[in-house]
């Protein structure tokens, strides 16, 4: 099953012309390669210039299986009609290959005017696993890092030959901007609704609230 990023926020689905071509360009890749791509121009580091971050899915030329698409996120700086990159992610290298559909979504957990990154892709490791992965990107100091990653979308209840029944499960997870927000982004809050555990279908699904640690709370 698939859905659309579990995130309301400045989501670009297509890149706008200009911005696009830029980064293909930087990137090294052929317009004519790329799947899908995800440019959107948003402030992720603190001060008053807006950054470009971008998600681009595309063929690498490569003819085996794993590493057929790749998926990238990358920011960048402009510098005039110069692009000057700031931080890259190969969802492939991260993966282990076996990728697709990337996408981006941009929202302030903490309420500090800077936007935190979420970078969507697929994990194909297994045709009969259906796992869409966030994660959650943070700027932090001169640098940014993942402060958190898991899989937002997965449905392993068909893959019966390779993955052991107590592990067979279907699940959902949706963002709770409110309660993460509350926090000034300190603690990430997920809903979590449980569809089917150890291959069977609950009567109906079950709702959870996970927490997890995003960053150290101020001082």
């Amino acid at each position: 099953m698939k859905t659309a990023p579990l995130w309301l926020a400045l989501v670009a689905s297509a890149a706008w012309a200009d911005s696009a071509t830029d980064v293909y360009k930087e990137i090294g890749i052929r317009a004519q390669d790329v799947m899908n791509s995800s440019v959107a121009t948003a402030r992720v580091v603190p001060g008053e210039a807006k950054q470009v971050v971008s998600v681009v899915t595309y063929l690498t030329g490569k003819k085996d299986e794993a590493t057929a698409l790749g998926v990238r996120l990358d920011v960048y700086r402009s510098e005039g009609p110069k692009l000057v990159s700031l931080y890259s992610l190969d969802a492939s290298q991260e993966n282990g290959g076996y990728v697709g559909r990337g996408e981006v979504a941009l929202l302030d957990l903490d309420g500090d005017g800077v936007n935190e990154i979420g970078f969507y892709y697929d994990n194909l490791k297994n045709g009969m696993i259906q796992d869409r992965r966030l994660d959650v990107i943070l700027h932090d100091g001169d640098t940014f890092r993942v402060a958190w990653t898991g899989s937002v979308s997965y449905d392993a209840t068909k893959a019966v030959r390779d993955v052991p029944a107590d592990r067979r499960d279907r699940f959902l997870r949706k963002l709770d901007f409110a309660s993460t927000r509350r926090t000034k982004g300190v603690t990430l809050f997920m809903t979590k609704t449980v569809i089917s555990v150890a291959g069977e279908r609950l009567p109906q699904p079950k709702q959870l609230q996970e927490t997890f640690p995003l960053k150290p709370e101020s001082p």
